[in-house]
């Protein structure tokens, strides 16, 4: 329920997409080693406290932690252990939260509490504090160490494979002559950049300030971007340390314990663990205090740490560092007990036991034995200790070490790397200017080390990236790839590159060739399919359907094989994206829908919500476009409740008005102009104004006052229309169909005032300095003939009339309704000006074009007349005989009536003569 609660708070959305749950935060409680670890799970965002007290003499740890499932207390209740004695739950905490109390063996127990993001999780450890003061029942026990064991630990030798004269192998790797940062890596691939003769400077990935675009990157928001992982580089040293293993020796003695000595030795070399280790115990047993157990012991650490490599034997590690640890205690003058104590702490680094790694750098840098606080192992064991505090999110613990290593050591490699080191943590936690700041610096401090740290490159790009500060982001990614063409996050880069290049406004042909080329290069590589995704969705576009469907499939195919944060929500991201510039709205709307269910404490709220409204809107604009708006207006009812209801998208209600204007709901679109024209004003000049005009198909408040202006006029509000009207200040920046438009509604309003002279003088004007397409002023010219006619200015009527006849002739586009009518009025002008010719051609041309679509049996009726006037009876009849349509009845009638008294005066002519009265008025 809580999840689902801060969802609704957010208010994206509105309508219940999942059941209401339960207690969601569930964890388990474990003894790892020598940690009592707990962790939670169940919450993004986690509110919690912990508290330390002592009551009754006892060391109590209150913890204060959402509602847990009931599997969880149960499991919290009946966990015991050496440090963690007791654990009740109180269900009562304040605002419905639980209270945990873990009840501990004794002082010397510490806690630390920390958080994880991918997945979220919150993590307490309980473990044994060295420098607190242990109590009686502390569970902490240090095994003695006999003077036996100390005398005969100067006689175990090891030495290094590359010298077989030199002292043992810890020495070797810990008493390195300061060589400056070329310690750090020897890899020739990494210090080249990649040779490309067409262009070996990479400009293909530029672009020049004038050409960045600002609607791209102000569009460029509501895009997403997968964050890419942090490039890590490895401790220097460690590395050295790691691929220099100890060598053992036994020198050869005539006595049967060298002999079994020697036989454990052998068996280790060539990898023979499993009989070693139970060599090793029949060994013990019967020489329990060899001179050889200090080679023997390390050594039998070294055969655990190399079983822990497979899957089966998984325990072998926790054996591994156990036996590391009792040797350095039972030998802590040996030579291997320095490195060994170093080792063990990267180990549990590289393991991601971060907690534990920090205990035992922590150990390294207070044993005396291993020198001084100039020693090269302790600043390691610092370094390490930094690397460890940033995985924990210790932000400033970590940085304190470099500080420290850099400020202190003697070793020029070491300062040179704990400097290019602090920009990672500021990385890490997200603070990019400090981490962009720190790194410049080390460049600028150390320009040695620019070619054995690419993470002063790399991760600076992604902190200027983050910043929005793409242009220079650009370039170092570039700088980056040209120094580090081998590095597993050049894929990253090169991708990184094709987007900025889309952000900045490049032409898309760059762009698509950004994602090829890293496509080409690096193939298959995990760390490149971020491009192929990017390629196959803008490819969706123009695929056919069975393509797309292929498509779809192979985003979500290469999704899986990537392991980053949200990968699935990018691939689906993706396909949306794809099916939306496809036209296919309601598939992307499913789709993004159905992710957003499945999904909603993990989602990217405003990312989906923002695309499921624009996909929304799309489909309602081409509904209008089409005509369709009884569609569009079932499309608005089916989400308006839900995605639309907290939409602020003004695109979005002016197109549910343009429905209800053409449904022919006037006051309900004048509801939605209204609302969008004020929302207009109301930012009108500021940054955000700018933002919408980008993302949105916004109208302008020309365009909106013209819409109030039409829908005011159909209700019959001449004023306000009049007034909208006038607020169109710009007129020639309409469309051709508004600006036609405009000029309609404002003769309709003039004429409705009876200001006829004045509305012939705005059509006038409209059509005397025309530029746009000819057939769209053929509804203007009628309007000026009518009302030219209403003055009685035949001629001028005339004129516009015979200008939409030309236009029609000219072009096929000008309304048949508006030429069918214009060549009637000529007719009707013609005949009234006893011009019985162009009536004639006038009605002709009317009838030849328009009588199969139209109902013109009165114009036919009046054709024919004209001939029977003229006593051209021939033509009269051949006219009136081809009457068309079931409603011609009455025209037909009529013709045969007048056919028929002609026919009788034609017969009677003779008489009619005869008879004075008759005779004149036949004359007549």
């Amino acid at each position: 329920m809580n999840a689902l609660r801060n969802v609704l708070v957010a208010g994206c959305l509105i309508f219940s997409l999942v059941p209401a749950l339960a207690a969601s935060v569930n964890g388990a409680i474990s003894f790892q080693g020598d940690t009592v670890h707990l962790e939670l799970s169940g919450q993004q965002n986690w509110d919690y406290d912990v508290k330390r007290s002592e009551s009754k003499g006892k060391t109590v740890v209150e913890m204060t932690v959402p509602a847990l499932d009931d599997s969880t207390v149960q499991a919290l209740n009946n966990f015991k252990s050496e440090m963690v004695t007791q654990v009740s739950v109180d269900r009562k905490g304040p605002d419905g939260k639980y209270l945990v109390y873990f009840t501990l063996s004794g002082a010397s127990i510490d806690t630390f509490d920390y958080l994880t993001d991918q997945p979220s999780r919150l993590i307490v450890d309980f473990y044994v504090n060295p420098s607190a003061k242990a109590d009686k029942k502390s569970v902490a026990k240090k095994e003695p160490t006999t003077k036996a064991d100390s005398a005969k630990s100067s006689k175990a030798l090891a030495k290094n494979k590359t010298d077989k004269t030199r002292t043992p192998a810890t020495a070797d790797a810990l008493a390195i002559a300061d060589q400056g940062a070329a310690v750090a890596l020897n890899d020739s691939a990494a210090q080249r950049g990649i040779f490309d003769g067409g262009d070996p400077n990479y400009e293909r990935f530029t672009i020049k300030p004038y050409d960045i675009k600002e609607e791209s990157v102000i569009r460029a928001k509501d895009n997403y971007y997968i964050p890419f992982p942090m490039l890590e580089t490895p401790v220097s040293y460690w590395e050295k340390l790691k691929n220099t293993p100890t060598i053992y020796e036994i020198s050869p003695k005539p006595t049967d314990e060298n002999k079994q000595a020697r036989l454990l030795l052998t068996l280790f070399e060539k990898q023979r663990y499993a009989v070693y280790l139970k060599t090793v115990q029949w060994f013990k047993e019967k020489y329990p205090t060899s001179q050889y157990n200090e080679v023997i012991d390390f050594m039998t650490a070294d055969v655990h740490l190399a079983l822990s490599q497979g899957a089966e034997h998984a325990k072998s590690y926790e054996d591994a560092i156990q036996k590391y640890k009792e040797a350095i205690a039972k030998y802590p003058q040996s030579p291997l007990a320095e490195r060994t104590s170093l080792k063990i702490g990267y180990l549990a680094l590289e393991r991601g036991d971060n907690l534990a790694a920090l205990r035992l750098f922590n150990e390294h840098i207070a044993n005396k034995n291993f020198g001084g606080k100039e020693s090269l192992s302790k600043d390691l064991a610092r370094m390490g200790s930094g690397l460890a505090y940033m995985r924990l999110n210790r932000w400033e613990d970590a940085v304190a070490q470099y500080e420290d290593i850099e400020k202190n050591s003697i070793h020029r490699d070491l300062k040179v790397e704990a400097a290019y080191r602090r920009g990672d943590v500021w990385i890490k936690a997200k603070n990019y200017a400090k981490a962009t700041s720190e790194y410049q610096n080390a460049l600028k401090k150390y320009p040695e080390g620019q070619t054995f740290f690419p993470n002063a490159y790399y991760n600076q790009a992604e902190s200027l990236f983050g910043m929005q500060k793409y242009p220079q982001s650009l370039d170092l990614y570039r700088e980056f790839v040209k120094k580090f063409p081998s590095s597993e996050h050049a894929p990253f880069a090169m991708t990184r590159m094709g987007e900025l290049l889309e952000i900045l406004g490049a032409d898309k042909s760059r762009v698509m060739g950004a994602y090829l080329e890293t496509y080409f290069r690096y193939g298959e590589n995990p760390s490149a399919v971020i491009s192929r995704l990017r390629l196959l969705s803008t490819r969706m576009k123009g695929m056919k359907p069975k393509e797309t469907d292929n498509a779809v499939k192979e985003i979500m195919s290469l999704a899986k094989k990537v392991d980053l944060p949200n990968i699935e929500q990018f691939a689906t991201v993706m396909v949306a994206d794809g099916y939306t510039q496809r036209g296919e709205f309601d598939k992307s709307i499913s789709l993004l829908s159905k992710y957003y269910k499945e999904h909603p404490t993990s989602v990217d709220i405003p990312l989906m919500t923002q695309r499921i409204v624009t996909n929304i809107n799309n489909k309602l604009e081409d509904q209008v476009n089409d005509g369709n708006f009884i569609g569009a207006l079932k499309t608005h009812n089916q989400y308006s409740d839900s995605w639309l209801k907290n939409s602020k998208r003004l695109d979005t209600k002016f197109n549910v008005g343009r429905a209800f204007e053409m449904a022919g709901v006037p006051i309900e679109s004048e509801k939605y102009y209204k609302d969008v024209l004020n929302r207009v004003y109301a930012i009108r000049g500021t940054p955000e104004a700018k933002e919408i005009s980008v993302k949105e198909r916004v109208p302008t408040e020309d365009e909106l006052n013209l819409r109030l202006a039409a829908v005011s006029t159909n209700e019959q509000k001449y004023n306000q229309a009049y007034e909208y009207l006038k607020n169109v200040k710009t007129p020639e920046k309409l469309s051709e169909l508004e600006q036609i438009e405009r000029v309609n509604i404002a003769v309709r309003l003039l004429e409705r005032r009876g200001d006829n002279e004045s509305a012939i003088r705005y059509l006038g004007e409209l059509l005397r300095t025309w530029k746009g397409q000819p057939e769209l002023v053929a509804e203007p010219y009628l309007k000026l003939a009518e009302l030219q006619i209403k003055q009685g200015k035949k001629d001028e009527a005339l004129q516009a009339l015979g200008m939409i006849d030309k236009l029609s002739k000219d072009s096929d586009h000008v309304s048949p309704v508006v030429h069918a009518k214009a060549l009637e009025s000529m007719g009707d002008i013609y005949l009234a000006k006893n011009s019985k010719d162009q009536a004639i051609d006038a009605y002709q041309t009317l009838l030849e074009k328009y009588e199969q679509t139209r109902p013109l049996s009165s114009i036919r009726y009046k054709l024919g007349q004209i001939y029977f006037k003229r006593g051209d009876m021939q033509l009269a009849a051949e006219t009136w005989n081809e009457f068309k349509g079931e409603k011609s009845g009455f025209w037909k009638n009529l013709a045969q009536e007048q056919l028929k008294n002609s026919e009788w005066r034609d017969g009677y002519k003779k008489y009619i003569k005869r008879i004075p009265a008759m005779s004149e008025k036949e004359s007549k």
